[in-house]
């Protein structure tokens, strides 16, 4: 007698597919990549970008991220090309998988929607699609599920206001998202030295130093604590582009005179 076996089964829209991929890959590969989720037939499905193209060297890191092996390799890297708009189903898969936290037995696929198949815990939530969600660290975080500014701030500073206290306050959030939600900007803004970005309830807080505690390391501006506008973050991400390509350009500079003089003193 034949044992039959049941699974559960998921239904992912494509656009919610292409959304998650999307996300992933803008966070691992640093530029902004929209992506569009296309289904061939209903055992084959890939995801594509717009405006946009995959370097081989860019795809073999991808593989790399997700562990695939030299099969993968052979099926996604083209060989008549050096990029492509297009990542095979395998690595799509792979990914996807990373993303969801989940692995299944079988899939398949309609005009509209990506079916998986296999064994979750009930009842099961997979991430939404909506302005509250932020892909970052290679991890979807839900902000609704964060503290409200008012009520870090209040905390951070009853606590010391220094980094010190930022770390214990972010502890929670290592255990739940596998992240501290907290990322040092070490360039001034103008007005402190320094400051530090952290994600609360309604969006990107940022925390303005300009003394360092040799105990308690940063120690916070109060009046500093605000949330970010699209338009500082632009400024922020700018500054940080153009600091670091004069600090690059200037230690490659070292690096050949070094290399220059060194060699001279052998010949």
């Amino acid at each position: 007698m034949n044992n039959i076996e049941s699974f559960t089964t998921l239904k992912l829209e494509l656009s919610r597919v292409a959304w998650y991929l999307g996300n992933l890959l803008s966070a691992l590969l640093g530029r902004q990549i929209t992506c569009v989720a296309n289904a061939e037939d209903d055992s084959y499905w890939s995801i594509s970008a717009e405006n946009d193209r995959f370097s081989n060297t860019e795809v073999v890191e991808l593989i790399q991220y997700v562990g695939g092996d030299a099969t993968m390799i052979r099926r996604c890297i083209p060989p008549d090309a050096n990029s492509s708009r297009s990542l095979d189903m395998d690595l799509c898969r792979a990914l996807l998988k990373h993303v969801l936290k989940l692995d299944w037995k079988q899939e398949f696929v309609t005009k509209d929607a990506l079916w998986i198949l296999g064994h979750w815990p009930e009842p099961m939530k997979l991430p939404e699609v909506d302005e509250n969600l932020i892909f970052i660290d290679s991890k979807i975080i839900d902000c609704r599920k964060l503290m409200p500014k008012d009520e870090f701030v209040d905390k951070l500073f009853d606590e010391g206001g220094t980094f010190t206290a930022l770390t214990d306050l972010c502890e929670e959030y290592e255990l739940d998202f596998g992240t501290p939600l907290y990322w040092m900007h070490p360039y001034t803004d103008g007005l402190y030295n320094g400051c530090y970005f952290v994600l609360v309830q309604e969006g990107i807080l940022a925390l303005s130093y300009d003394a360092i505690d040799w105990e308690d390391h940063e120690r916070f501006e109060r009046e500093s604590a605000r949330l970010c506008s699209y338009e500082e973050m632009y400024d922020f991400a700018h500054e940080f582009q153009l600091r670091t390509t004069e600090m690059m350009n200037t230690l490659n500079s070292m690096l050949f005179f070094l290399e220059r003089k060194e060699e001279l003193h052998h010949t």
